[in-house]
């Protein structure tokens, strides 16, 4: 852990997180129609620090994206939080 990522690791970490991402981003695209900019936004930060997860510790590393997954759900969960409310008080 006190050691940088090798290549291979830092992408398919960094990777995989934006794959994720984008999958959502797709998926939506697809079924409603509409681009989620903030996933997609994350998920394009998530490539582009493969450089420096790269450079950095692995916990770092794991820190970094981390705190871009921890940020997108915050962000999310303060702008869509009225509309989610309104959606569990009808499904009940």
């Amino acid at each position: 852990m006190d050691q940088p990522l090798e290549l291979v690791p830092a992408v398919t970490l960094c990777g995989g997180v934006a794959l994720y991402l984008l999958g959502h981003v797709v998926f939506r695209l697809r079924n409603v129609g509409s681009l989620n900019y903030r996933r997609l936004i994350a998920a394009l930060v998530s490539l582009a620090i493969i450089p420096v997860v790269i450079e950095v510790d692995a916990l770092v590393a794991m820190g970094l994206v981390t705190a871009i997954c921890c940020g997108l759900i915050v962000y999310e969960l303060i702008r869509h939080g009225e509309a989610r409310e309104r959606v569990r008080a009808v499904a009940s």
